[in-house]
């Protein structure tokens, strides 16, 4: 009973820190940076300091996000035993929409920042990559509240 909105919770803050920092990292820093004498040094830095953070919260969200979906389609198939009319379809459309989009953010994350040399490219002109995470992770958290909204 204390161990689901505890995951939750975990999910949902691991996920707003994650996107918030990516968000501080656009809105603020590179502005910043931009105004500093040598910009790529200080967002590379930046980003090096901020990765520890982002693979503690990608780790923390696929397990808790393994956990929600596990208890979903536990709960789903003991109400679909007790109901003769119970359809998912729309529901695992939008999680599988939710899932690739996950998927995205995940690989542009470790992309901004694992230090590996072909990701240099993208390290050091990291804006519209930035900007693509945010906006992913907005549509993500709206998919969730709209998923978890969903009545059956």
């Amino acid at each position: 009973m204390f161990l689901t909105p505890l995951i939750q919770w975990v999910h949902v803050g691991s996920v707003v820190l994650l996107i918030g920092g990516f968000f501080f990292l656009r809105i603020v820093l590179i502005p910043i940076a931009n105004h500093h004498t040598d910009p790529n040094t200080l967002i590379s830095s930046a980003l090096r300091r901020f990765s520890g953070v982002v693979w503690c919260t990608l780790l923390t969200v696929l397990f808790s996000g393994v956990y929600n979906v596990i208890s979903f389609f536990r709960t789903a198939r003991a109400t679909a035993a007790d109901s003769i009319v119970s359809d998912y379809s729309l529901y695992i459309l939008i999680l599988a929409v939710k899932f690739f989009i996950v998927f995205l953010i995940y690989t542009l994350a470790i992309i901004l920042t694992f230090p590996y040399p072909v990701f240099e490219v993208f390290q050091k002109k990291p804006s519209p990559w930035l900007n693509l995470i945010i906006s992913l992770g907005l549509i993500i958290i709206f998919l969730s509240a709209y998923l978890r909204r969903m009545t059956y």
